[in-house]
């Protein structure tokens, strides 16, 4: 059990630190793992607060400054509002645009952001923070402890917010005086440290709630105004965003220089994989967030560029829609994301059947999928099989995890005949996904064909997927999920039964409308419970029913290769992050 003496601020050591991230199910997350995915482990500090996550040096030369260009592998960035962002590339940006009231450290340790300091009461549901002094945000405003209240209260009462879930159990926020805040839980709650963490926790993340009331919600999520060492200064819609240093940032290094070192970052939106290659190869492009697996040798072989790589706890998998979405009476979250009023389910489904509705069609897709062969052909190595829902990076991993989900080619044929599809084909379907996941798309597609089933693929851009994924007209679509604070955010987000937005939160992230209460009560428990061995078998009881039901077909944890080149170093890449708070241009 943790002491709650050993998880009081200014820093939680190391060691006690991995103990609280082990019981967050959140143990390695923060820095990779070293030898496995490529990602050495950190030897600076900066104060306190260890710098952002590079082997190089922490300290630029003396000219520092600089501008670069950044690419991201995607066509468009949607939102950057942290309460509503939740996805990696979103992420990746706006931790350079915010401070958290913690973040997490190279060194696996949590830290104060904004909060310099903090403590906690015997029984666990009293936190006392202290918010430091001179720090403004982007406009000009002080961020104090009400502000630090004021976003949070903006969380708990965000109806519409991927990350309420985390402020649930939060029974009181008070701001006594400028720099003390005060979080009153209505119980003890593991993982609540995590949480406020700017990422991945993001419900920690301080927005300028006056600046989101002067601006509006649709603005704010567009231009946001943070606090963090750069400040979103232009955006071209589906092309690039501009991020300028804040001059009035607080935060120094151990020499006293004062952060960031970079003048400029511009991020290019580059969506098409051998485009954004070229740029990094050729140079107009100094740091990339993500490189496709099939230019890694290149990447590596080449003497101007060091590709990093780095296992920030992303899976991969088919969600496979389990229940008919015309006949869901909880689908509210699908209205929200489509932006339609009343969403009546998808027109595709009237009269037909779903042959995914049934677990046993389900399973069969799951067995169906040799992991290994996906691996080498699709991701070039850069992976591991995934045989059930919870990353390498989590406590709960297990290389061969039983019950888990193996490629059965023969087993497969034998569940799709006692589920009644017998004929040649078996049944049709169409899987969605994004250029990023056609290689894979293209391997399981024919890996579905030698048992039977006959798949087209629908690939289409992130703009149009993220809308699409939500309307259910296709019986698969290639989904994943990223820099996960908690087994919560992987099974309660992604699975948990859809509910009202009125009644809660779970099932946010949802893409096939599975439900199933047993399960929903296990994670219920399982989120309330602190201790890790009684965590451990609650998690096995929910795999065993996952396994059963299949709402996924997983397929790969995938690990990623940041490239950086043109003299640029100490980017910071832990979490899967792309930080820029301590990079420099070298000479």
């Amino acid at each position: 059990m943790l002491d709650n003496n050993d998880l009081e601020g200014p820093k939680i050591d190391r060691r006690t630190s991995l103990k609280l991230l082990s019981a967050a199910g959140f143990s390695g997350v923060s820095a990779g793992l070293a030898g496995c995915t490529g990602e050495s482990e950190p030897d600076e500090t900066e104060g306190d607060s260890p710098s952002q996550g590079s082997t190089d040096s922490p300290t630029p030369p003396e000219s520092g400054g600089g501008e670069i260009t950044a690419a991201w592998l995607v066509n468009q960035i949607p939102r950057l509002d942290p309460h509503m962002v939740n996805k990696g590339v979103q992420m990746q940006i706006m931790s350079n645009l915010f401070n958290g009231l913690l973040k997490i450290n190279t060194n696996r340790e949590i830290v104060g952001d904004a909060a310099s300091d903090w403590t906690i009461s015997d029984d666990g549901t009293t936190y006392e923070f202290t918010i430091r002094e001179g720090i403004t945000f982007h406009n000009g405003d002080t961020l104090d402890a009400e502000m630090c209240k004021a976003s949070i209260d903006r969380v708990r009462e965000m109806e519409e917010s991927p990350h309420g879930g985390k402020v649930a159990m939060v029974e009181s926020v008070e701001a006594p005086d400028s720099t003390t805040l005060v979080i009153t839980l209505e119980r003890a709650t593991a993982p609540f440290l995590s949480f406020m963490t700017v990422v991945p926790g993001r419900a920690g993340a301080i927005v300028n709630v006056d600046a989101v009331e002067e601006m509006g919600d649709d603005e704010y999520t567009r231009m946001p105004v943070g606090s963090g060492p750069f400040e979103l200064t232009e955006r071209d819609t589906g092309t690039s965003l501009t991020l300028e240093k804040f001059d009035d940032y607080w935060e120094t290094d151990e020499e006293g220089n004062q952060l960031p070192y970079l003048d400029q970052v511009t991020i290019e939106l580059i969506p098409e994989p051998s485009t954004l290659w070229t740029a990094v190869k050729t140079g107009s492009a100094q740091f990339a967030s993500k490189i496709p697996g099939q230019f890694a040798d290149q990447a590596r072989s080449a003497s101007n560029i060091q590709l990093r790589q780095t296992s920030p706890g992303n899976w991969k998998g088919l969600s496979l829609l389990a229940n008919n979405p015309a006949e869901d009476p909880y689908n509210k979250w699908a209205e929200w994301v489509s932006g339609e009023e009343e969403f009546a389910g998808a027109d595709t489904w009237g009269g037909k059947e779903i042959p995914t509705e049934n677990p046993k069609v389900r399973r069969a897709i799951a067995k169906a999928i040799d992991r290994e062969a996906l691996i080498e052909k699709a991701y070039f190595g850069l992976g591991v099989p995934a045989h059930w829902l919870f990353n390498p990076l989590m406590f709960v991993y297990e290389e061969n995890p039983e019950p888990g989900q193996y490629y059965d080619p023969e087993g497969a044929k034998e569940l799709l005949d006692e589920a009644g599809y017998t004929g040649d084909p078996r049944f049709e379907m169409r899987i969605l996904g994004t250029p990023d996941d056609e290689r894979g798309l293209t391997v399981i597609q024919s890996q579905l064909s030698e048992v039977g089933i006959e798949a087209e693929l629908d690939i289409q851009q992130s703009s149009s997927y993220w809308t699409t994924i939500y309307e259910y007209d296709h019986m698969a679509s290639m989904y994943g999920g990223a820099t996960a604070v908690d087994p919560y955010a992987d099974w309660y987000k992604q699975l948990h039964t859809p509910v009202p937005p009125e009644e809660g939160v779970g099932g946010t992230w949802q893409k096939g409308l599975y439900s199933n209460e047993e399960f929903d009560e296990i994670m219920e428990e399982d989120f309330r419970t602190a201790d890790r061995d009684k965590r451990e078998e609650l998690i096995k009881e929910g795999m065993e029913i996952f396994v059963e039901d299949a709402p996924y077909a997983m397929t790969v944890f995938p690990q990623v290769g940041k490239p950086q080149g043109g003299g640029l170093k100490n980017v910071g890449i832990q979490v899967g992050m792309s930080n820029f708070h301590r990079a420099y241009v070298e000479d």
